[in-house]
């Protein structure tokens, strides 16, 4: 219970750490906007009031506002967001989206505004707010608009390519470190969805889709805190991948257990508009890789390795084994502490394509 407790506290620390970041943007973007508009002018007091009894107001004044931008940003965009639009179209999440956002932008400047003009300039609150309104009229706010609402659209789109390639890929994806292939040490996780030829042939492509979408969605949600990449989506399967790490105790069951909690949370939903309950398999193992970018125009980032023939071979005995998740050797020796969980044997073996025997594990019931 304690490695667990510990376990929680280091993804909420990483979490805020990343949040912490994030609102430091819109901060320094906001500072950034009262320097390009002052930048070149003889008297700035002419285009932004400073005045010279109180010469840290403008700074003050837009750091608060950028900071409770980019919270109130974040939040919506975390908490309250997926929740509302869960079953909307994506073309009117993006509209919501949009609307939801101008609003965050403008509501909370007039706020900062009205209440600078009541606690700093000491006016009374009919005059603060005229102030402010007055201010939501002059084209230096319509400027101000445009530039946070732009940079809103970019720490957006920013943080769901995070999401979506993983944190490890899409950092060392901006700093170019897969132009030339290198070797790495991975984990790889396959998922995939039991009974899909089934599913399919009951919903119909265009529903079996929408089920898929669904299911996708919430697993990426439920593990968007394991600092894994998504490598792949492969019809009805996803591809996780990690570089191996230190005090790793067993990341990849506690993900998977993670995975079929978050499933088993809106069990009732899928009953309602599919008739299908989602229930996933998984294969795990560890190994040596080769990451390149490939695909000429259109990068992309692909590991080569045995560790990926393995892992999707063993794949196809869960079945066999009657077992929902299936590990190797490989992986239980990567583990740089004694696992959490108890492993038990299941057989030893040749896995198709492979010359060598392979011991594959199953946490024990």
């Amino acid at each position: 219970m304690l490695t667990f407790q510990k376990k929680i506290s280091r993804k909420q620390y990483q979490s805020v750490i990343e949040h912490g970041i994030i609102i430091l943007c819109f901060v320094f973007g906001a500072n950034f906007f009262v320097f390009l508009k002052v930048l070149g002018i003889e008297n700035p007091s002419e285009v932004i009031d400073i005045r010279l009894s109180q010469p840290l107001a403008v700074p003050l004044r837009v750091s608060v506002g950028g900071a409770i931008i980019g919270t109130l940003i974040l939040l919506y965009e975390t908490y309250i967001h997926p929740k509302v639009t869960k079953d909307f179209s994506l073309l009117f999440k993006r509209v919501i989206w949009q609307i939801d956002v101008a609003l965050i932008i403008v509501i909370p400047i007039f706020f900062v505004f009205t209440l600078f003009e009541l606690f700093v300039n000491n006016n009374a609150l009919p005059v603060a707010a005229k102030t402010a309104f007055t201010f939501l009229s002059t084209g230096l706010f319509l400027s101000f608009f445009v530039y946070f609402y732009s940079l809103s659209i970019l720490v957006s789109f920013l943080r769901r390519l995070r999401q979506s390639f993983g944190q490890h890929v899409f950092y060392n994806y901006l700093m170019g470190k897969y132009a030339e292939p290198i070797e790495e040490k991975r984990t790889f996780m396959f998922l995939d969805l039991n009974d899909s030829t089934h599913i399919a042939e009951a919903l119909g492509h265009v529903k079996y889709s929408r089920f898929l979408n669904r299911c996708f969605d919430d697993i990426i949600h439920a593990v968007r805190n394991y600092n894994c990449d998504i490598y792949q989506f492969v019809g009805d399967e996803v591809v996780f991948t990690w570089p191996v790490t230190k005090n790793d105790r067993g990341k990849a069951i506690e993900m998977f257990h993670t995975i079929k909690r978050q499933l088993a949370l809106f069990d009732n939903i899928y009953q309602t508009k599919f008739g299908v309950r989602p229930i996933f398999k998984a294969s795990v193992s560890t190994g040596n890789v080769t990451a390149t970018l490939v695909g000429g125009k259109a990068k992309n980032i692909a590991y080569h390795g045995d560790v990926l023939n393995t892992t999707s071979r063993l794949l196809g005995l869960c079945r066999k084994y009657q077992r929902d998740l299936l590990f190797t050797h490989f992986y239980l020796k990567s583990l740089d502490k004694a696992p959490f969980f108890e492993p038990e044997h299941i057989a030893t073996l040749k896995l198709r394509g492979k010359a060598n025997e392979s011991k594959i594990y199953a946490v024990k019931e």
